[in-house]
């Protein structure tokens, strides 16, 4: 049997369609740094324009664009060199630049929980700065046969229409990680418990600018 399956291995090719994903990025201190001094700057609260079922919720802002240049556009040239650039899908008459829409602070207390959702935009990413429990301590007594307290889990389809889903069983290892995503990606954020501190995590959407043509 094996040497007729090498017999139809020589005559055979096999075809795997290309598709989207996603990017894990580690930020550097100035980075952090920067992200945590634009929280004590925060804005006003956005609660009823989020999905978030989260008490808190405010913007923020990208001062001089520090972010946008220094990390995030760095992010879409790489994503565009894994993957594919999203944005000549957008209809537009002209070519125009990516700009930080807007990005925002989430302050997640224990029980909270942002539903199955996707964002307005190209891209879209998730910075976890402080993460309070660990994902292994939150199910060690779950006797469910997928254990999710605590996670951050991704929802996707394979060719066939079978629905998928990626979790990322957050803990300290993931402070200082951003998610850099495509908007439509559908995503959640389950709640955590026996826990009395904040989850604080940063979001943000990349549009494309119509207000500008690139040259």
């Amino acid at each position: 049997m094996m040497v007729e399956n090498q017999k139809v291995l020589r005559r055979c090719q096999w075809v795997s369609p290309p598709n989207l994903g996603w990017l894990l990025y580690s930020l550097d201190y100035k980075e952090i740094d920067y992200i945590w001094k634009s929280i004590e700057n925060q804005k006003h609260n956005i609660n009823n324009t989020l999905a978030g079922n989260i008490s808190k919720s405010f913007e923020l802002e990208d001062s001089n664009d520090w972010l946008f240049n220094h990390t995030l556009q760095p992010l879409i040239g790489v994503y565009h060199d894994q993957f594919k650039n999203l944005g000549i899908n957008t209809p537009t008459l002209y070519e125009h630049p990516y700009v930080l829409s807007k990005w925002w602070v989430n302050y997640q207390k224990q029980y909270e929980f942002n539903p199955c959702h996707d964002h307005s935009g190209i891209y879209s990413f998730v910075i976890w700065l402080k993460i309070p429990v660990e994902f292994d301590d939150q199910n060690k007594d779950n006797i469910a046969n997928t254990p999710i307290r605590s996670g951050f889990q991704i929802h996707y389809d394979d060719i066939l229409g079978g629905h998928h889903t990626f979790t990322y069983e957050l803990g300290k290892k993931y402070e200082g990680q951003l998610l850099f995503f495509p908007s439509k990606l559908r995503h959640e954020v389950f709640p955590f418990y026996d826990c009395d501190e904040d989850r604080i995590s940063v979001s943000g959407n990349i549009l494309l600018d119509e207000t500008k043509e690139l040259l």
